[in-house]
């Protein structure tokens, strides 16, 4: 407790030290005004700096004469009690009437004296004690202009006036060059004005508020449908998993990701083959079905491919953690409202007709299922848990303590997979398991789905 007292005095004498260090000479002096304030001084500076400046000082009227010995309040470091007596504003005058007997010297008025004086120093407080800096006064219009034109544009966006508003935010933003917020906003008003994105065609009307990107999108010339994930903050991981602690909060920036797992039409359509087992005779609907047994270099070799073929570029594996925030799409709850069998392909539900004899393998029983044909999550994602486990892009390491940076990996690095496979069992489909695989290793649970870091465009110049 003592040394959280030193901590808050050593804050709080700042003024004072800026004060001694602008005229040594009157340190001396100083000293012996607080040391009259009495242990009052020792937290309460700036008031007692306050009372110094007026004829209290003069007068003999310290801080006890006003508020009393306040000892309950002196001795609890916690603020929990209050001095003896805190007038406040009628109550104020009353107080001031125990010396000033005879009113206000210019007006004889004996009531509101914090109309004209402050209540510790007796100044006027519309009077400038020291001289004011020019500079920060013309500092201080600017923030208050740029406010301004900040509200003003707010108004206009929400009469949907989006050039007016644009030329607001512009507005502020040359006020104040940089500013974060004015930036975002006018980069809102661009969007709302040209929503075009580079290698992407817009699909429906629908854009987010926060962002004004377009919700759904298809990779031009190639018909591949991803939704925008919303920026925010999301707890990922779980204590209740080994490798998933501890929980912590993530932040993630706007990205469009794959409305499904990527199919194996898809796939051959980039890269001419399909390595997936589950196709020919017996999969009369492989092409919509997510293709599998593929590593994650292989993923990073079909990225690469798309990279090249698309304007603006930017697709990738998403992080661990930009995946688990699309798969809980903003909620706390583990499934949507259909359950865990209403959103998901596994063990339970995807067993094959075993067909004619002989019997299949244990592993061939199971098979995923084409994709979308199950309940979207909130954000309008399919098969997020269940049929195919989903590579992403981060290292296998813990959360805790790394010991890699993601930026900097080994080849030999394990990539984090994500959402469970069709021969899972329940347990399995957890938001926030992570299973760790070599980037080599095929297998024909594991598959992708694609991300996207929304593509730059130059602002406007309206």
């Amino acid at each position: 407790m003592a040394r959280l007292t030193v901590a808050r005095t050593i804050l709080l004498l700042a003024p004072l030290r800026f004060v001694l260090a602008q005229a040594p000479d009157q340190e001396s002096q100083l000293a012996k005004d607080f040391e009259r304030a009495g242990v009052c001084a020792r937290c309460h500076v700036v008031s007692v700096m306050e009372w110094r400046m007026s004829g209290h000082l003069k007068s003999g009227t310290d801080c006890v004469a006003c508020h009393g010995p306040s000892q309950g309040h002196v001795y609890n470091e916690r603020n929990e009690v209050e001095p003896d007596r805190i007038p406040r504003g009628a109550e104020m005058a009353k107080l001031c009437s125990n010396c000033h007997t005879a009113g206000c010297t210019k007006t004889r008025e004996v009531a509101a004296c914090q109309k004209c004086h402050h209540f510790h120093g007796l100044m006027n407080p519309a009077t400038a004690s020291v001289p004011r800096d020019e500079r920060l006064n013309q500092l201080v219009v600017r923030w208050e202009s740029y406010r301004s034109k900040m509200e003003e544009g707010e108004r206009l966006v929400q009469a949907k006036n989006w050039a007016a508003a644009r030329q607001a935010f512009a507005a502020a933003l040359e006020l104040i060059p940089g500013n974060r917020n004015a930036r975002s906003k006018l980069e809102l008003c661009d969007r709302r004005l040209d929503p075009s994105l580079p290698g992407f065609e817009i699909s429906g009307n629908e854009f987010d508020a926060q962002t004004a990107l377009p919700k759904e999108v298809r990779v031009a010339g190639l018909g591949i449908p991803m939704v925008l994930v919303p920026p925010g903050q999301v707890d990922i991981g779980a204590d209740y998993l080994v490798d998933s602690k501890p929980v912590h909060t993530v932040s993630v920036e706007a990205y469009y990701l794959g409305k499904f797992e990527l199919t194996q039409s898809e796939w051959k359509l980039l890269m001419g083959t399909n390595p997936s087992l589950h196709q020919g005779q017996g999969f009369p609907e492989a092409a919509r079905m997510p293709v599998e047994d593929v590593s994650w270099n292989d993923c990073q070799a079909l990225i690469r491919k798309l990279n090249e073929l698309v304007p603006g570029g930017g697709f990738r594996l998403p992080t661990e953690a930009e995946w688990e925030y699309a798969a809980r799409a903003g909620s706390p709850g583990p499934f949507e409202s259909k359950g865990l069998a209403g959103a998901a392909w596994f063990r339970e539900n995807s067993r094959r007709q075993a067909g004619a004899e002989p019997p299949i393998p244990e592993m061939d029983q199971y098979a995923p299922r084409p994709v979308g044909t199950k309940e979207p999550n909130g954000w309008g994602l399919y098969d997020m848990m269940g049929n195919v486990w989903e590579w992403t892009s981060s290292v296998f390491a813990p959360y805790a303590m790394p010991t890699k940076s993601p930026e900097s990996p080994t080849v030999a690095s394990l990539r984090v997979l994500r959402g469970g496979g069709f021969v899972d069992s329940a347990e399995a489909l957890d938001y926030a398991l992570r299973h760790g695989e070599r980037p080599d290793r095929r297998f024909r649970w594991n598959g992708l789905r694609l991300a996207r870091t929304v593509p730059h465009r130059q602002m406007a110049s309206r």
